[in-house]
């Protein structure tokens, strides 16, 4: 039995909330391959304007960087399209294709800070 003694009732009250939980993850993680690309972005000019580092450099690894967002926007469409399959495990996939990206992008942006 229910909470409220409404087991109907109780159902789709968490249904809902894991609905919006989900809608909510698939923002944030939209919001972060919107923010890794301005990182990107930002990585080229700033190696244009400082002109530390050539363009044969900089240009690899935008590359890279712009191989590996999409590859991380691939696996959002993929959580989007199976949220309500095995929610936690696509979720650990979904985190661990970011932290390589937010990796990547941080090592870029050393080598241009470095050069």
């Amino acid at each position: 039995m229910g909470l409220f003694g409404d087991d109907k009732r109780q159902d789709e009250q968490i249904a809902a909330l894991e609905e919006h939980i989900r809608i909510l993850t698939e923002t944030v993680q939209a919001n972060q391959v919107d923010l890794i690309e301005g990182r990107i972005a930002l990585l080229a000019l700033q190696a244009q304007i400082n002109e530390k580092v050539s363009a044969a450099d900089v240009d690899p690894t935008i590359v890279q960087l712009n191989e590996e967002l999409t590859t991380a926007r691939d696996q959002l469409d993929e959580a989007t399209a199976a949220a309500s399959e095995s929610w936690a495990t696509l979720q650990q996939g979904v985190r661990d294709a970011f932290e390589t990206l937010r990796t990547s992008v941080r090592q870029a942006s050393e080598r241009i800070q470095q050069s």
